[in-house]
């Protein structure tokens, strides 16, 4: 029985390290639909004292690389650090950027699902990683 558990588990670890490289496809995939809103963002962060497209290429690096490090090992060193790291993450949680986000005006439909996107991924990770 013990060996069927293990075999599972390596099934669904398999499964979600593929989920992870898809999603990330699919997020470098929604990025290269955002060009004409990221010009209009930044022209609008002219007039601003916060950046939105800074806050979302900082998650982006972050999050970016802690897929590729899946996608590329089975397994880390540090484990309980990069799900800390990933849980500290949280775009909806800074005031100025959940502001612009549902705001009316707002309506990047792009850059939006790309940010979801991200987010989603991040989960997917911590997810990936918690069950190693």
């Amino acid at each position: 029985m013990q060996n069927l558990d293990l075999k599972n588990k390596a099934h669904k670890a398999k499964t979600t390290k593929e989920y992870i490289e898809q999603v990330l496809n699919q997020l470098l995939s929604v990025y290269q639909k955002t060009k004409k809103e990221r010009h209009k963002i930044a022209l609008w962060e002219e007039s601003q004292e916060l950046s939105i497209l800074g806050v979302i290429e900082i998650f982006t690096t972050d999050i970016r690389g802690y897929a590729f490090q899946v996608i590329a090992n089975d397994s880390f060193e540090n484990n309980q650090e990069i799900i800390d790291n990933l849980r500290k993450l949280k775009i909806f949680e800074i005031p100025y950027f959940t502001q612009w986000y549902f705001s009316t005006e707002s309506d990047y439909p792009h850059i939006k699902r790309y940010v979801e996107t991200l987010n989603y991924l991040r989960l997917l990770i911590i997810e990936y990683i918690s069950e190693r």
